[in-house]
């Protein structure tokens, strides 16, 4: 009975789904963290940079350890690795729920960043194994869709578990790694592991390092570009990048061919990915914020209007899964994706403070739309490009390309969203009838606004001063929205020209043979 269940490659028909659902623990679990830190912080009495860290020391761990997760997978088989990493999530997030004090809870989100690193990149890189032959860019398709399904459910799971305590709610992520464990052996067959391979200790040290230097210093952008604190650790991790290709270069096993980043297709692949995590990036937090903070939205409200936009994202993943075939369609799926995506993000730039939501519905439906037909063809094309003997390795690459290209999103638009709405904020609460020796305190507590902190306003200024504000964020949103769509739509025409080169390289090659 068993075996009729079973793909004629000894895999469950489950198994996709599976890998979805367990690769949206990547997604759900900072969703999940940043709503239960509001009251974490509170209660150890985390603040300033132990803070700021807490926020952040999640996404710098998966930075610096996902190449080697993927190697690791290569190296010792995708479903052994698989499962030591929900067992490091559970306790990774057992520390963070239990922990007395800010240093075991940052252990734990330490942790958790590292584990969960490893579950994306060892699903993406399983996705191949228990796919029917030319059947993989279909099977992504339903990959992507469950990663949307699990992110929406988990969410809203996990917002609701916050409002009766911040601690149950960090038992959310445990419980779903609990419950798939068993799952793993009976749905996953054993992929083969090369027991041949070695790592490669400098290039692991050097790419993992440059990486994390590089967020660091997005992540402290908002400041301005002239900050030390952006500046320079995003030019010793650009240093150290370098260092990391001519180490590669001369290594006989490298954790990463420097060659690819040659190949036409491959680079096609990392532009069109920084472009996808730009745009989704700026697109979340900006509605986010725009119904937060101009619209007075709740939490779940924010949820659920962007619910629209997600499940056009996981639709138009199946759907554009399907439509694609073994080297048929890519160029023609990312044109068209880029293209709505483009329009999405530029027909956003309509909000005013009081945009209703339905008009904002044609720009969202784009907008996922956009993301799905760029998505499963991009990730495609990381399968297809990717050597055996490194396949975990560059396939965490995605990962890699996709952090810098989503903290760069999230640190540039909101540097934009002040500098187009805020700049000339002393005029605005002048002319709102403020007296000049309350501003530079309302100043304050505007830039706390904007980084989403509470606020403090006592008495009559409370209107005058909000009001300013909600018209101000509303202007610097429009215009940085256009700015956004022009970036993206650079990256991405960029990312199909390369796309051409590419297949003028694969000809090129099979007139050699």
């Amino acid at each position: 009975m068993r075996r009729s269940l079973l793909l004629q490659n000894g895999s469950s028909p489950l198994a996709v789904p599976y890998l979805g659902i367990l690769a949206s623990l990547q997604l759900i679990d900072p969703s999940v963290a940043n709503i239960a830190l509001v009251k974490a912080s509170a209660a150890m009495q985390m603040e300033g940079p132990t803070l700021a860290l807490a926020a952040s020391v999640s996404t710098l761990a998966q930075a610096a350890t996902v190449l080697v997760m993927g190697f690791l997978g290569d190296r010792y088989g995708r479903r052994r690795v698989l499962a030591a990493s929900l067992l490091l999530a559970l306790v990774g997030n057992l520390l963070s729920m239990l922990a007395p004090a800010a240093d075991v809870f940052l252990l734990g989100r330490a942790l958790t960043g590292i584990a969960l690193g490893s579950v994306l990149t060892g699903t993406f890189a399983s996705v191949r194994a228990v796919s029917r032959p030319g059947q993989v860019s279909a099977a992504l398709g339903l990959w992507n869709l469950l990663i949307v399904v699990g992110f929406i459910s988990g969410s809203l799971l996990g917002g609701w578990m916050a409002v009766m305590h911040w601690r149950l709610a960090m038992a959310l992520v445990p419980l779903i790694c609990l419950v798939s464990l068993p799952l793993l052996p009976l749905l996953l067959p054993s992929i083969p592991a090369n027991r041949t391979l070695r790592a490669d200790r400098a290039g692991l040290i050097t790419i993992g390092s440059a990486v994390v230097l590089f967020l660091y210093g997005i992540n402290h952008a908002t400041p301005g570009l002239r900050s030390i604190s952006f500046w320079l650790p995003t030019a010793l991790g650009m240093l150290l990048f370098a260092v990391h290709i001519a180490i590669e270069r001369r290594c006989r096993m490298p954790i990463f061919p420097p060659r690819l980043y040659l190949r036409g297709f491959f680079a096609a692949a990392v532009v069109n990915g920084i472009g996808w995590n730009v745009a989704q990036a700026v697109l979340q937090l900006q509605t986010s914020n725009f119904w937060q903070l101009v619209q007075g939205y709740s939490t779940s409200a924010v949820a659920l209007g962007q619910l629209p936009f997600l499940l056009c994202f996981g639709v138009g993943g199946i759907l554009a899964g399907r439509w694609m075939a073994p080297g048929r369609r890519t160029l023609v799926l990312m044109g068209w994706g880029s293209l709505a995506l483009t329009l999405g993000l530029a027909l956003l730039a309509i909000v005013q403070v009081q945009t209703p939501y339905w008009q904002l519905l044609p720009a969202l439906t784009l907008a996922g739309i956009g993301l799905a037909f760029v998505a499963v063809p991009q990730s495609a094309l990381f399968v297809q490009e990717a050597p055996n003997n490194c396949f975990g390795s560059v396939l965490a690459f995605r990962t890699t390309s996709g952090q810098l290209g989503f903290a760069f999103g999230l640190a540039v638009s909101g540097t934009m969203v002040s500098g187009f709405g805020f700049n000339d904020l002393v005029t605005h609460l002048q002319l709102a009838g403020l007296s000049v020796d309350q501003i530079p305190n309302l100043d304050q507590q505007v830039r706390l606004f904007l980084r989403n902190s509470p606020i403090h306003i006592e008495g009559l200024q409370v209107e005058p001063v909000l009001r300013v504000m909600r018209e101000a964020y509303s202007q610097g949103m429009a215009a940085t929205m256009l700015v956004v769509a022009a970036f993206t739509g650079l990256l991405l025409a960029l990312s199909l020209l390369l796309l051409i080169i590419g297949s003028e390289q694969q000809l090129l090659h099979q007139e050699e043979l």
